[in-house]
């Protein structure tokens, strides 16, 4: 998909998000999973500090350019536009490992119980991120105003 035009990638996006409404939440997040590892990886294309930098759903596709941020952010997109948006707690959670300065972008939905982005492809949960990481920043969908999407 990410090697289409951008029409094509969009087309194929919103083909992939119709597929996800006719499975069960667990099966549509670990398809999501699975579909967001294969993006082709960006070093440094959004400011992680500056989210009203950051590009809405459409914008995020056509660019075709994902850093961490960018693959989370396509990822909370991707469920918000199903049909279970209306059965998620869905937000973008940024810890930081004090330890080694790394960060991770993680997609945490119903309060920890689907965390992805935290293994490429793979779903886990609360429990798997280690109570050592500091929480930088949480953001909800409406304060990723995708309240309207």
């Amino acid at each position: 998909m990410w090697k289409l035009n951008p029409d094509e990638r969009i087309s194929h996006w919103r083909d992939f998000r119709k597929s996800l409404n006719q499975l069960p939440l667990e099966q549509a997040l670990d398809s999501t999973a699975k579909f967001w590892q294969t993006v082709p990886f960006s070093p440094y294309y959004l400011d992680p500090d500056n989210n009203s930098t950051w590009p809405d759903p459409w914008t995020l596709i056509y660019e075709n350019t994902y850093c961490d941020v960018a693959k989370c952010l396509g990822i909370v997109y991707t469920v918000l536009l199903t049909e279970h948006r209306n059965s998620v707690d869905i937000e973008f959670h940024r810890y930081q490992d004090p330890a080694t300065k790394y960060e991770y972008n993680l997609a945490w939905i119903n309060q920890g119980k689907y965390i992805l982005n935290m293994i490429d492809g793979a779903i886990v949960n609360n429990t798997h991120v280690d109570k050592k990481l500091n929480l930088i920043k949480q953001y909800t969908a409406t304060e990723l105003q995708l309240e309207n999407y």
